[in-house]
């Protein structure tokens, strides 16, 4: 791949502005009102700066070898078995003409493979031990049962040229942050964003500028994991009357070294107040994000799933399928992904949790139903009755789910952790009240709070109670129906009425309840303030919703 686009940052320049520039420390919300970034701006008080510059053109060369084995063996009448073998090979990327760019944070120091004496790997290897076995059988019970398992590994495919296509020096992403995390500024607007000095590169190696990243990670020296996935599964199924086939199974997978970014020049509760505490500042001054890559993620899924299935017969097809599942993860991507909340190693595993795509419940059905009325039907039909009563279909498809996951959030100045989300304490459990509008909580408020209420009393900086996505939102259904009838014109000419729907009851969509405990307004004692208006100031409340109903009618002419 050939690419000349400078894609992190920004290459007109960024310029960012905070609320926390005019914030008291030591008032409360409701004793100073909320701040707002754009009273930063009007005093000039710059917060952060971005820049980026695309140095020369990004290449990426990459290859991928794969070989297989696999045979199907049925041992008897009753039992067959899957064996299979899979070998695969990803050799390291480079950059045509050169090798690959790689990081040391703890020199500061980058190596530009394949230039001056520095090899083309950088110091950088890759596994060639990819193995992945796969392993299945089939048990028949009878005439109308079956039991089915299976076991695989599948390596992650994910090309390296995605995350690592475009590193320093291809790519000069400059980054200019407050000395001062919650309350400071860098400079003022007038002195503008600083420049970006290029790097002589023909030695090999070079010291990376304190103002710039790697545009934006780099793999550590040694070997790269490259992530799998575990997968097994164990299905009954069974011929049932009718005409139907039931199956129940367990399915699941497990992620193991998922890839995903992680910034290391992060600090503790407290330190935060100041970049001069991260590690690399007192190293050798860097006090911006410093993304290291590796496969360092981890997810799990486990589920029961049910389907009852009807082949075309007597004029009904019908499909239909229930899961209960629970989806975990440290985060939602692989390869271009960071951890959901938490960088400081300490705190790492705090991002396990509920994958943001997580449904405990999911139920759809589908069906396809012929009228037994018309011509050639079981219900005879001609003339006028058969072009009225005769040739219609009804297909549908109906839909339920419950809700996606979401978290309640607190006061960063509370948790002072650099590459930290700080989360709501809680008090009592989480009760849902299912109300949706302005001032209407879907959730009991008072169950949570901003730990900031307690940090300032005590002066203690540590993370809320609560963690990554624990509570789900509201959930919906929808029902597709759809009507067809076809006119039999001529032996060879056909026309056929449609009448489709999607949503047709109008279902709505409720956005998640917004989960920023600080947003409350609070008495001394901790109690909602109720003599003001609208004390929870959103909290807890669903204030947007999507909601698409369609109708279509066609006709068509075949002949």
């Amino acid at each position: 791949m050939n690419h000349w686009q400078p894609e992190t940052a920004n290459p007109r320049g960024y310029i960012g502005f905070s609320s926390g520039t005019t914030i008291h420390p030591t008032l409360t919300t409701a004793q100073r009102g909320s701040p707002n970034s754009f009273a930063g701006a009007l005093l000039g008080l710059v917060n952060n700066y971005s820049k980026s510059i695309q140095n020369f053109e990004m290449k990426t060369r990459e290859w991928q070898f794969a070989g297989y084995f696999r045979d199907r063996w049925q041992v008897s009448r009753k039992l067959t078995l899957n064996l299979g073998l899979r070998y695969e090979y990803y050799p390291l990327i480079d950059r045509g003409d050169r090798g690959i760019e790689r990081w040391d944070p703890y020199t500061n120091i980058v190596y530009f493979g394949g230039l001056g004496n520095t090899p083309r790997n950088a110091g950088i290897t890759v596994s060639k031990k990819l193995f992945a076995p796969r392993l299945g059988f089939a048990y028949r019970i009878g005439e109308k049962n079956v039991i089915r398992a299976g076991y695989g590994v599948t390596y992650d495919a994910v090309p390296f040229g995605r995350p690592l296509r475009g590193l320093y020096p291809a790519t000069l992403t400059g980054s200019w942050v407050s000395p001062v995390t919650t309350f400071g500024w860098y400079n003022t607007v007038d002195q503008g964003i600083p420049d970006i000095v290029a790097p002589d590169t023909s030695k090999g190696q070079g010291i990376l500028p304190v103002s710039q990243d790697m545009g934006p990670r780099s793999p550590w020296g040694g070997e790269i994991h490259r992530g799998y996935i575990q997968s097994w599964n164990f299905t009954v199924e069974r011929k049932l009357p009718w005409g139907l086939i039931g199956s129940v199974g367990y399915v699941a997978t497990n992620t193991i070294r998922q890839l995903m970014d992680r910034n290391i020049n992060t600090v503790g509760p407290g330190l935060g107040v100041s970049t001069a505490n991260l590690p690399l500042a007192k190293a050798y001054g860097r006090t911006i994000a410093s993304n290291m890559w590796d496969g360092i993620g981890y997810a799990t899924y486990n589920s029961l799933q049910a389907t009852l299935n009807k082949n075309f017969s007597g004029g009904l097809f019908m499909k239909s399928s229930f899961t209960w599942g629970k989806a975990l993860n440290m985060t939602d991507d692989t390869g271009w992904a960071s951890p959901w909340g938490w960088n400081w190693e300490p705190m790492l595993n705090r991002n396990y949790g509920y994958a943001g795509y997580d449904r405990t419940y999911m139920y759809t059905q589908a069906w396809v139903y012929e009228m037994p009325f018309g011509k050639g039907k079981k219900f005879a039909m001609s003339g006028v009755a058969d072009a009225i009563l005769g040739g219609w279909r009804v297909n549908g498809l109906f839909s339920a789910y419950t809700g996606t996951p979401f978290y309640i959030s607190g006061s960063g100045a509370s948790l002072q952790c650099i590459g930290c989300t700080q989360t709501a304490e809680q008090l009592g459990p989480f009760k849902k009240l299912d109300k949706k509008g302005p001032q209407q909580p879907y959730f009991e408020p008072s169950s949570f709070r901003d730990p900031l209420f307690w940090q300032r009393q005590t002066g203690e900086y540590k993370h809320g109670s609560t963690g990554k996505l624990p509570f789900h939102g509201p959930g919906f259904w929808q029902l597709d129906p759809a009507l067809f009838k076809n006119f039999r014109i001529t032996e060879k000419v056909n026309m056929e009425f449609r009448a489709e729907s999607t949503n047709v009851a109008h279902n709505a969509r409720w956005n998640n309840p917004s989960g920023s405990s600080a947003s409350q307004q609070l008495n001394a004692d901790g109690s909602l303030n109720t003599s003001v208006a609208d004390p929870l100031r959103g909290f807890a409340t669903i204030t947007g919703a999507t909601s698409t109903r369609q109708f279509r009618f066609g006709l068509r002419l075949a002949f």
